[in-house]
């Protein structure tokens, strides 16, 4: 008797629905699967057969040829187990093939029968809700992030049992319940930008950089802040949406990331990667293709601490991610996307000792030594990214003061910025100011009084800047008018994004 059951498999960051088609005849007792099924998919069957067996159920002990259709696709995975199982019952006749037909299946089996936690649960539920099913069982340890996903019937299964008394007899499935979220209680007992003693143009240079997702890279001596500026930067930036909650979930999925401490990403990511890690560890891919700390930090934070130190090819990889948004990976027997919109942060120390330019330290450094730490950082990377802010030791007069802002007063400020933008680009499809194209400079960002031209002329020449940079301290610019609640972009905001390219301090360098 021949079935068909319906699953899923994943390839980059999305799903695609796959046909289980299951055969059980006469003939000598074998387990045969074809369709480009990877040698975990193939050594299912032991763990296929002692599940339905531990649970009651009848092996067949007849020939079973198990097809995965498309044959084209690589298919890889233990979440296939449920479904072969179900193709089993259902052509030995053990399980109402009516209504199993309504039904798709996530799922990896234990041998008592149980169903394990699976990774990837998300993008395969939007794959089957795109192809027109509207009842999923996935594995009960899945329940909060499946209920994610609207329009749809997930239900939470935790043995092959409840899901055969559900079919043939109507015994009703838990269904899935959403995670609560919980309300946003501001930063009491949590790290605050207020514990960051002085810094304040730099704390300043930090919201315009959140409020307009733009770029910012910091360089200083040792000890002037710039790691702790930098993992403050997460309780500053506004709650995640749902659409963002959902993509930022999808990727920790296929990571493998969730668990049941965290079964949702909620709040902004924040990853700081070492500066020895891999390009495939940082961009994405391996053997098995997953998504790197560039996709890990989508929505969120990639903070690079010593920038300098990294290995100069992961730096230069950056380009495209930074412009598109995205990460494309093309090898030779596949190629997938997987989103990169994140805020780069970085840091570094003007060479290796740190020291080089600081009046209160003698650099150790020859010469050659800061060319060399300095050149790793090319013309192009600094291009995009859109600050560059050169912070100094804090004095102790600036040490002991008791003015600093803190970071509900920055975050104040943002929300604020942000609303504005998302007013400002309604129909443009876009949300934030550093997404503006040329197009868009030109409405909301005009240069068309004679004094703003003669400044940013005089600055184009003199500070040798190109019609990228130009286009970055417009953006900028644009941030800052937002943040002061000015409708036009004036001189002094010019002037302003200006000091944040920091040209004149790096040519010191």
């Amino acid at each position: 008797m021949l079935s068909k059951i319906y699953t899923a498999t994943i390839h980059g960051i999305e799903g695609q629905l796959i046909t289980v088609e299951t055969d059980v005849s006469n003939g000598l007792p074998g387990f045969y699967l074809v369709g480009q099924a990877d040698n975990g998919i193939k050594e299912a069957k032991d763990r296929i057969r002692a599940s339905i067996i531990n649970s009651d159920f009848e092996y067949p002990r007849t020939r079973i040829t198990v097809n995965m259709s498309p044959a084209g696709i690589r298919k890889r995975g233990s979440h296939f187990d449920l479904a072969i199982a179900m193709g089993i019952l259902a052509s030995s006749a053990q399980v109402n093939s009516d209504r199993i037909r309504e039904y798709c299946f996530i799922g990896e089996l234990s041998l008592d029968g149980s169903l394990s936690r699976t990774d990837g649960v998300l993008p395969m539920i939007i794959a089957m809700r795109k192809c027109g099913f509207r009842n999923i069982i996935i594995p009960l340890a899945n329940e909060e992030e499946g209920a994610l996903i609207k329009d749809v019937n997930v239900y939470a299964a935790g043995n092959l049992m409840e899901i055969v008394n559900h079919l043939n007899y109507g015994a009703p499935l838990k269904e899935a319940e959403g995670y609560r979220i919980p309300e946003y209680e501001g930063n009491a007992g949590k790290i605050d930008f207020a514990d960051v003693k002085g810094q304040e143009t730099a704390k300043r240079a930090i919201t315009i950089c959140v409020a307009g997702g733009h770029g910012l890279f910091m360089m200083g001596s040792p000890s002037s802040g710039k790691t702790m500026l930098a993992e403050r930067i997460p309780t500053i930036m506004p709650e995640m949406n749902y659409e963002e909650i959902l993509e930022s979930t999808i990727i920790y999925s296929i990571s493998g990331l969730l668990d049941k401490e965290r079964p949702i990403i909620y709040r902004r990511p924040f990853r700081q990667p070492h500066n020895r890690i891999t390009q495939a560890a940082f961009l994405g891919g391996g053997a098995y293709p997953k998504p790197g700390e560039i996709s890990l930090a989508d929505k969120g934070v990639l903070f690079l601490d010593e920038f300098g130190e990294f290995d100069r090819n992961i730096i230069e990889n950056l380009r495209i991610p930074l412009e598109c948004g995205k990460i494309v990976l093309n090898r030779r027997e596949w190629s997938c996307t997987y989103p990169a919109d994140f805020l780069l942060v970085a840091a570094s120390n003007p060479c290796r000792c740190g020291y080089y330019g600081d009046s209160a330290h003698k650099c150790k450094c020859t010469a050659a030594q800061v060319f060399n730490y300095q050149k790793k950082l090319s013309g192009p990377i600094l291009d995009r990214i859109d600050m560059n802010l050169f912070l100094t030791p804090v004095s102790y007069d600036e040490f002991e003061s008791e003015k600093s802002t803190s970071s509900e007063e920055m975050r104040r400020e943002i929300i604020k910025a942000r609303r504005i933008q998302k007013e400002r680009f309604s129909m443009d499809g876009i949300m934030l100011n550093h997404e503006m194209d040329g197009k868009l400079l030109e409405r909301y960002v005009p240069v068309n009084s004679p004094e703003i031209n003669e400044f940013l002329g005089n600055a184009y020449r003199n500070l040798k800047l190109n019609p990228r940079t130009m286009q970055k301290i417009r953006r900028v610019a644009r941030t800052i008018a937002d943040l002061d609640g000015s409708e036009s972009v004036k001189l002094e905001h010019f002037a302003e994004s200006l000091a944040y390219r920091g040209e004149k301090q790096w040519s010191e360098y």
